[in-house]
């Protein structure tokens, strides 16, 4: 009916026939000011949930420390290789620190569906640096005869290919673990009606808060005349917005559009907060939005290490642990671990009694204990004997039944 409206003629206008996809976009300009908003990185960056969901998951993944280790026989003992650790703990190259590195390639994959990292290695097959590349700049392609991908970048002038086994690959999303889906692919819809409602709240303050409209005459108006009206209609509303309109010769205002209110403004862009959590994984009070209690969200925080954060910790683990130690190491035994338990370091009341019943239990002796806290061992190495709940004696005493210690 509305449309019908609108379509139909009037005296004072002139007619000319339009094709559909003017006519199509016509109504985009008129309903939305601008054309439909491309759900791309530079519109989704302005956009609070998204970026806030970028910097949470990208610091998250910077935070967690990967160290080297080795399996003997049940037990998994540090190892110290001089090369890699540089690279794993002081510095991925001469420009960025670990952190950095890690931050940069979470940031890749969370916008393009993959980050890779190029294994710098020197004559001897040892790597001595690590480099983000970045995957917008990344072709990939299949060799028709080997069936081997390539992975081809193109930097300011500068094209490098690379093999499969010279890049560490961190996926966000993948169907076939060579293409990745990021938050562009997946949220696309999401991220584009927030930005349209973004910028319409926008273009509603930058209207002085009044809705568009049409001023009615009852006579037929020429073009001179109806330019004029809107003209000084136009200016009114811009340097007196909240002033009272007064018409003349029996003009009449008709409001276009809903108010924000009736459109469910506020609800709608809270909306888009809890689809971009579903998408990212990142709960909503991480995204400064929900009523949830202390409890609740500490719980939440721990699904969303165990649940969001440990698969790509996991992932990074495996690439690593397969892509950095060369193959003696490998058949030695040497992988990359990476601690998560460095984001579940909750309160001192609650840390003190998680490591009591670790102690208690001579799961962690309390130099284990003080060495997660950054503590100096117990002096004399008192720190290294395991206890257990039985009188708190140590481990031996109690196998031998002997009495408590002191």
């Amino acid at each position: 009916m509305i449309l019908n409206q609108a379509m139909m003629p009037r005296a004072s206008v002139e007619e000319a026939p339009l094709p559909w996809e003017q006519l199509s976009h016509w109504f985009q300009r008129v309903f939305s000011s601008e054309d439909a908003i491309e759900a791309s990185r530079a519109n989704a960056e302005h956009l609070s949930p998204v970026s806030a969901a970028h910097r949470i998951l990208t610091n998250s993944f910077g935070l967690i420390p990967f160290s080297l280790y080795r399996k003997d026989g049940d037990a998994r003992v540090p190892v110290d290789d001089p090369a890699l650790n540089m690279v794993l703990k002081v510095r991925a190259n001469d420009y960025m620190s670990p952190f950095m590195l890690r931050k940069i390639t979470m940031s890749n994959a969370f916008w393009w569906g993959f980050g890779a990292v190029w294994n710098r290695k020197d004559s001897t097959g040892h790597v001595v640096q690590r480099f983000p590349l970045p995957t917008d700049c990344c072709t990939i392609r299949k060799d028709a005869d080997t069936g081997t991908y390539w992975y081809d970048y193109s930097v300011d002038g500068f094209y490098k290919s690379f093999a499969n086994y010279e890049l560490s690959f961190l996926y966000f999303e993948t169907y076939d673990g060579i293409r990745g889906r990021g938050m562009l692919d997946l949220a696309r819809e999401a991220i584009s009606v927030d930005a349209m409602a973004q910028r319409y709240n926008r273009k509603f303050y930058q209207n002085g808060a009044r809705l568009s409209g049409i001023v009615e005459v009852d006579t037929d108006a020429k073009r001179e005349t109806r330019q004029r009206v809107k003209e000084e209609f136009r200016t009114f509303a811009a340097d007196d917005a909240f002033a009272v309109a007064v018409l003349d010769h029996s003009m009449k205002f008709t409001p276009l559009g809903i108010s924000q209110s009736d459109a469910q403004f506020i609800e709608g862009r809270g909306f888009t907060v809890e689809e971009i959590s579903r998408f990212s994984g990142i709960p909503k009070h991480m995204l400064q939005t929900g009523k949830e209690s202390y409890n609740s969200n500490a719980q939440q925080r721990l699904n969303y290490v165990t649940d969001t954060l440990l698969p790509y910790v996991v992932q990074w683990e495996s690439e690593d642990s397969y892509k950095l130690p060369d193959p003696a190491k490998r058949r030695d035994g040497v992988y990359v671990h990476g601690n998560v338990e460095a984001l579940l370091r909750a309160d001192p009341s609650t840390r003190a009694d998680f490591y009591v019943k670790l102690i208690e239990h001579s799961v962690l002796c309390p130099d284990d204990a003080r060495a997660k806290e950054e503590l100096n061992p117990i002096p004399g190495g008192l720190g290294k004997a395991f206890l257990v709940t039985k009188n708190l004696g140590s481990l031996e005493s109690v196998l031998k039944g002997e009495e408590r210690n002191g």
